[in-house]
């Protein structure tokens, strides 16, 4: 009698023990399940257009989850990117490339080279220096990737390649109009200069001398609308074709590509 009840006894604790181990591990797996949801949720509910969806399931990823967390990182500044909300986007790449592997930087940094060029469109006519600025934060952002996550050849390094020249168009575009501004006020202050010293010129040297300085503008300020136009509307060509790449979303915004 006391060997069946010692031998119940055991069997009990042991039932406990597998019950408490069982319930452990089930809250475990879901834990693991419920973060690996959230995680993918974002990911196709972006492919989807689905932007504000795709940023709340990652803001759910990121309270969940203690590893990985560059992926919630990207997932939600991704999302913010392709609505324009640029602060927003900026902040979250930023925290993913501070803890992204170098495996998975690439990724990162192509969308914050984005984020960062979009900013420097968005003030180049009221704050020129601004926009330099933030398009060679762009450029740098994309030239320090690792080579651990471009290899060559790679889609990666396509897309990087293409951005980097897609920016530098903007950049020289956006550095013609400067100068292009720049080179009218100043033929402005020297027509006005010359108009004063015309008056007291003879009109037969006042009217040779304004053909020679007519002519002389002419082919130098030829020369500089040349170049300015083109390098704008090399700026212009790489703006149409950010704006046709990848789904439009909400209020009919372009979107950036999205790597992962």
């Amino acid at each position: 009698m006391n060997r069946l009840k010692g031998l119940w006894s055991r069997l009990r604790r042991i039932t406990k023990i597998n019950l408490i181990i069982g319930t452990i591990a089930a809250l475990v797996f879901s834990y693991i399940a419920v973060t690996a949801y959230f995680g993918t949720a974002s990911q196709v509910r972006y492919t989807s257009n689905d932007f504000p969806g795709a940023k709340r399931a990652a803001s759910v990823f990121l309270h969940f989850s203690p590893v990985q967390r560059h992926i919630g990182y990207f997932n939600r500044g991704t999302a913010e990117a392709a609505v324009g909300d640029y602060d927003a986007a900026q902040a979250d790449l930023e925290a993913a490339l501070e803890i992204a592997p170098a495996s998975a930087e690439c990724a990162v940094r192509i969308n914050l080279s984005f984020v960062y060029e979009k900013q420097a469109d968005e003030v180049a006519g009221q704050d020129p220096e601004q926009s330099q600025e933030l398009y060679d934060r762009s450029l740098k952002t994309l030239e320090d990737a690792p080579k651990e996550c471009q290899p060559d050849e790679s889609e990666e390094k396509q897309k990087s390649e293409t951005a980097k020249e897609r920016v530098e168009d903007k950049k020289e575009g956006e550095k013609a109009k400067e100068e292009g501004d720049d080179d009218e006020d100043s033929q402005n202050e020297d027509s006005q200069d010359e108009s004063s010293d015309d008056e007291e010129t003879s009109d037969g040297d006042e009217q040779q001398g304004s053909e020679d300085e007519e002519s002389e503008d002419s082919g130098n300020k030829s020369e500089r609308e040349k170049k300015r136009e083109e390098l704008e509307e090399r700026g212009e060509e790489s703006e149409r074709h950010q704006h046709e790449q990848g789904p439009r979303g909400n209020g009919g915004r372009s979107t950036p590509e999205k790597p992962w």
